[in-house]
């Protein structure tokens, strides 16, 4: 009798290790920058992708990134006035959906971004 408890559990146990996992890892993102900002930014890249300039006032057209999140980070990088910047971004809950990265401000050498 014990060897057949033994073994169920073994069974269940196992069925829980290799039952198939519904998955929610974000794989694809559509973004766009906005700047709230009288500043420009050079050397701009977000998702470890090269965006390069972004102006005042500026927005950018959406773009479409495909994310590993074991090979980019979820970061904003920018210089201005030669000053590195940097901030990690708030991403998406769901694939394909639009995401807006506003740059609000700068305040003691902190770049404020909100995402909407």
């Amino acid at each position: 009798m014990k060897y057949v408890v033994c073994f169920s559990c073994m069974c269940l146990v196992l069925s829980a290790c290799f039952s198939p996992k519904k998955t929610t890892e974000i794989t694809r993102i559509k973004y766009r920058i906005v700047n709230n900002t009288a500043l420009n930014f050079t050397n701009v890249s977000l998702f470890s992708e090269n965006i390069g300039n972004v102006l005042a006032y500026d927005t950018l057209a959406y773009a479409v990134v495909s994310y590993n999140s074991l090979l980019q980070d979820p970061l904003f990088y920018g210089i201005n006035k030669e000053v590195n910047y940097a901030r990690y971004l708030v991403l998406p809950k769901t694939n394909n959906e639009r995401v807006t990265f506003s740059i609000d401000s700068l305040a003691n050498k902190i770049i404020y971004i909100s995402t909407k």
